[in-house]
């Protein structure tokens, strides 16, 4: 049975969300939530809400979808063990380390995969399985034939958002925020810099995209087996969370929707299913001053009225004997719970006695209620009397007594187990050593001149049997495989017949086709390894190195690395992409791919001038920023690392970039030291 997930900011978004009808909730925990700027759950408003749910048998999810530092770590687990307490459904989780905590602290826990995690294709679904996890959360980006492809290849539950807000970036890869502002996406405080006005030539607000909805096709979603309709929104206010759920509800029921009140409820310029049919034209929108006016009309109104009454949830079928000289017995049946509640014999008619007909009519008042009224049927002795207070307080019994007993049927208990931090064995970086990353043929043909680079990374697509010094390359495969995933295998496994040995990897999905294949594993800093927890898990998926999280603070990493089991490298230099995306904001719609790149402008333009270059492969854009980082004058700090990554990407001498990096001079130009210094929030 596919479910309708609600996005709730507070107590009054649950309640809007169980009175729309929302089968489950998702919410965000007080300090590791990817939405920190919602009014997120303390440990008693959490508590208070798993209730309100349960009672109605809703499901509540907790997201604990943000990168942590190690420091965090003991306030986690604090987190964890509280909403083990409390009897949430299921965590939400990003970071393998989170993940790693959540099984250690409470075992039977189920655990969600967040759509940060970045599965987009079988082969990440797989290895999300066989990490633990019971259910993926789905990228935005993807079409129907990929949804469909991940549902058939791999028995795991998938969770599609189907309405609300569009990131044009792949999930889990965007670093524009942090990068531009300092508020981390993966920290959960984007501050949506791709809504401001980018432009390209004539073209304004090329990164902005319409709102997603769905709802329209949520029956032809169900038929391909898709566990759950996310809708976004947990910065949304309640009336829109009603919205949202009603026509979501409406729509399974195979009944017509609203349309206009979901518009007015929120949205950019109209919305969009553009990923899903595969038709990436006509995707950008923006709030317009018609959004605004169409929000605050006469429809604010008609929405808070979708949760001004309990949905009816439970069909229940009630039974009373009166009978003279017995206690009055009322048997109450609902959602596979039995109750029976007593009161005392009933009276002799002085006048009117009372009939079958009347009892049933007063026991099934179930107003105002979850209840709705099934078989409801009386056995009346003749000559009674029976006053309806009494009556209505039997039947108000059984509805608390049924709301108990589901309320504890719906709330687990799990084991959990007491946090111990684990012992460090700090262990030294060995001598610190270069490594490079290449983007086109001509820097890897002069990489493969320049002896200091230790290993060479380098796209799959660059690589033949010709292709001399085997051992120094590491391949790089698409980051987003979802529509190249067979290609990307067959691929590699030619090059592993080659003679390569090496792969890196970006994903969950990267990790499985690797280990399938038996290469090396050497992770990129798109993994987000952030603390020594995740290390822990990368190494014994198979890691035998990694690049740290670029939104960590230097003093961070260096920590890190020195904790960690497996060698540790930091990017040092290089153009630091800030998206991913699978729509290419110059073109359009799809990236231009290789035939088209000659008459591609190659960037985009932000509101102060600035010049973001645009590199497009076969399914997927890259945005870089305009400053370049460089490190060449931090040595002292860098050292303390395994190795150092040079990124090029439009760089035509490679070796006077090199040269400039060993310099160790104060770097000029446009130039930054990244987030290493300033961090992230």
């Amino acid at each position: 049975m596919s479910e309708i997930l609600a996005p709730c900011k507070g107590l009054e978004s649950i309640t809007a969300a169980i009175n729309a009808g929302a089968d489950a909730v998702y919410l965000g925990e007080k300090n590791f939530s990817a939405r920190k700027n919602a009014d997120n759950f303390d440990y008693a408003e959490l508590c208070e809400a798993v209730r309100l749910c349960h009672y109605s048998s809703v499901k509540v999810y907790v997201t604990l979808n943000t990168l942590v530092f190690d420091k965090e770590i003991p306030l986690l687990c604090k987190a964890v063990e509280e909403c083990a307490k409390a009897g949430v459904d299921a965590f939400i989780v990003q970071d393998l380390g989170v993940a790693a905590l959540c099984r250690k602290i409470a075992p039977d826990l189920p655990l969600h995969a967040s759509t940060q995690m970045t599965v987009n294709s079988p082969l990440g679904a797989i290895a999300a399985k066989k990490f633990g996890f019971s259910r993926v959360v789905l990228g935005r980006e993807l079409s129907k034939e990929q949804i469909q492809n991940i549902i058939d290849f791999c028995d795991i539950e998938t969770e599609v958002f189907v309405h609300g807000a569009l990131c044009v970036c792949v999930s889990g890869q965007c670093y524009m925020s942090a990068m531009l502002g300092g508020r981390s996406g993966n920290r959960g405080l984007c501050a949506q810099p791709c809504r401001l006005n980018f432009t390209c030539g004539d073209r304004e607000n090329v990164l902005s995209l319409k709102d997603l909805s769905l709802i329209d096709k949520l029956c032809e979603l169900k038929e391909m087996g898709v566990a759950s309709f996310k809708i976004e929104g947990r910065m949304k206010r309640p009336e829109y969370v009603a919205a949202a759920v009603s026509c979501c509800r409406q729509s399974l029921d195979g009944e017509p929707y609203d349309f206009e009140m979901l518009r007015s409820a929120f949205s950019r310029s109209g919305f969009t299913s553009g990923y899903f049919d595969d038709d990436f034209h006509n995707m950008q929108g923006i709030r317009t001053k018609e959004d605004v006016t169409a929000a605050s009309s006469q429809f604010l109104g008609v929405m808070r009225r979708l949760y001004d009454k309990p949905f009816k949830r439970y069909k229940t079928d009630i039974s009373a004997k009166i009978k003279r000289g017995n206690d009055v017995l009322v048997t109450a049946c609902a959602n596979g719970e039995t109750v029976q509640v007593t009161a005392e014999p009933p009276e002799e008619a002085v006048k009117r006695p009372i009939s079958e007909e009347w009892v049933v009519s007063q026991l099934s008042k179930l107003g105002g209620t979850v209840y709705f009224p099934g078989k409801v049927t009386a056995s009346v002795d003749d000559g009674l009397s029976l006053s309806a207070a009494v009556l209505n307080s039997l039947r108000r019994d059984c509805v608390e007594e049924l709301s108990e007993k589901i309320l504890q049927k719906n709330t687990p208990r799990y084991k959990i187990n007491s946090f111990t931090e684990e012992k460090i064995n700090c262990r030294t970086a060995v001598a610190n050593k270069l490594r490079c990353e290449v983007s086109n043929a001509s820097q890897l043909e002069k990489a493969l001149e320049i002896n200091e680079f230790s290993y060479i990374y380098a796209p799959a697509s660059l690589l033949s049997e010709k292709t001399p010094d085997k051992s120094r390359i590491i391949a790089l495969p698409p980051v987003f495989l979802s529509d190249c995933e067979e290609q990307a295998e067959s691929r590699f496994l030619t090059l592993k017949q080659q003679g390569f040995e090496h792969i890196g990897v970006y994903t969950l999905s990267h990790i499985e086709l690797a280990s399938r294949l038996g290469l090396t594993l050497h992770g990129m800093f798109r993994l987000n390894a952030a603390n020594r927890y995740a290390l822990s898990e990368y190494k014994k998926l198979g890691l035998s190195d990694t690049v740290l999280s670029i939104e960590l603070l230097m003093s961070d990493a260096v920590d890190l690395c020195r904790q960690s089991e497996i060698p540790c490298g930091i990017l040092s230099y290089g153009r630091i992409p800030l998206m991913i995306t699978r729509r290419c904001p110059i073109n359009d719609g799809k990236p231009c791919g290789e035939a088209k790149k000659k008459s591609c402008p190659h960037s985009i333009t932000d509101r102060k001038g600035n010049s973001f270059i645009c590199m497009c492969n076969d399914n997927t854009a890259e945005i870089f920023n305009p400053d370049v980082l460089t490190l060449s004058d931090k040595k002292k700090d860098t050292q303390k690392f395994d190795f150092s990554l040079l990124k090029f990407t439009d760089e035509t001498d490679i070796r006077a970039a090199l040269n400039s990096y060993l310099d160790g001079g104060k770097p000029s130009g446009r130039v930054t030291a990244g987030l290493y210094y300033r961090g992230v929030l």
